[in-house]
């Protein structure tokens, strides 16, 4: 079968790769498209995805074989997969950081989305696949694991009915962290420096706002001056703090969903000790939230419209990395 592959120094090749064989208990998918996530960019371009080595998690395939042992699918099955699973049992597990198991990352699928061919291991199959409606698109379905992970960290913000959130971007992951807050009760403020992005923030249910002095003004209007119970950053790495945190209220949560530059924190202690700031970060979901997600996404009460601006054979997947690394593009969605 073909990849895509990471060779090293950000570089990818469509190779040859053996197809993996089905072992009990997992699936063997026909890939029929796989989303591309900032995380495989950073993983590409940093090398901490050792080369030779084939990414994409945001996988949705036909099964094409059933391991021993295996009754919730059968071949023909249309399905979306998510890639990692705790072990339900250590101690990460039982206070609610299932992303932090030490299992999570072991399991993984084999090889990445990026591919024709994909097996699903056992615990995957168990709790974190699941066969799509006839009338639910594969690129709504491929949202699954993005959307449970927003899910996260809209729990991670402790927001509640009334809450006033701040969303700092408005990529794709920027605009289901919108329809997530909502879902949560909260009214959001957002922003973004493309005009583009910002259009989909208000179709996302956003107040999006364009001037930083229109931010500032809605904000306070809108909260009796509090400031936002919680300012959520989906790019732009630690330069990005002092901003947030001139925005959210005394006891207030600026969240870092994503990674990005900076070292250090610009963010002096006695300001967070004396304003009981929280500084969190989400890194991923746990099988609960890809379920939660996932019916979301099937119900409609969660919309991707608008969201997926390429679709890319498997041997374009290089000029799609390109595309969202110079945000040409809001998601891509490659199709093996």
């Amino acid at each position: 079968m073909k990849a895509s592959v990471s060779v090293g120094d950000g570089a990818l090749e469509l190779r040859d790769w053996p197809v993996p064989a089905t072992g009990p208990g997992e699936l063997l998918l026909r890939m029929r498209g796989c989303g591309l996530c900032g995380s495989d960019i950073a993983k590409l371009m940093s090398g901490r995805a050792a080369p030779p080595a084939v990414l994409g998690h945001e996988v949705v395939g036909d099964v094409l074989e059933t391991g021993a042992g295996v009754s919730r699918f059968a071949p023909g099955d249309r399905v979306v997969v998510a890639h990692h699973v705790p072990c339900f049992q250590c101690h990460y597990c039982r206070r609610g950081s299932p992303s932090m198991c030490r299992v999570f990352k072991r399991i993984n699928l084999d090889p990445g989305g990026f591919a024709e061919r994909v097996r699903v291991p056992a615990p995957n199959v168990e709790h974190a696949a699941f066969a799509i409606p006839a009338d639910v698109p594969d690129e709504t379905a491929s949202f699954t694991e993005p959307l449970a992970c927003c899910l996260r960290a809209v729990k991670r913000c402790g927001t509640e009915a009334g809450d006033t959130v701040v969303v700092v971007g408005l990529g794709s992951i920027g605009c289901l962290l919108v329809q997530g807050f909502r879902l949560a009760g909260a009214t959001v403020l957002a922003t973004d420096l493309l005009a583009e992005r910002r259009r989909l923030g208000l179709l996302a249910g956003a107040q999006v706002l364009e001037r930083e002095a229109d931010l500032d003004e809605t904000l306070r209007a809108g909260t009796d001056g509090r400031l936002a119970d919680a300012v959520v950053i989906t790019a732009g790495g630690a330069g990005l703090l002092p901003w947030a945190r001139a925005r959210v209220r005394d006891g207030g949560t600026v969240h870092y969903f994503a990674g990005g530059g900076g070292d250090t924190l610009p963010l002096a202690l006695e300001d967070l000790y004396h304003h009981e700031l929280t500084l969190s970060a989400t890194y991923s979901s746990s099988p609960a939230e890809l379920r939660e997600a996932f019916d979301l996404l099937v119900r409609g009460a969660v919309t991707v419209d608008g969201l997926i601006t390429h679709r890319l054979p498997l041997a374009r997947l290089a000029e799609g990395v390109a595309l969202m690394m110079q945000q040409q593009a809001v998601k891509v969605y490659v199709i093996p």
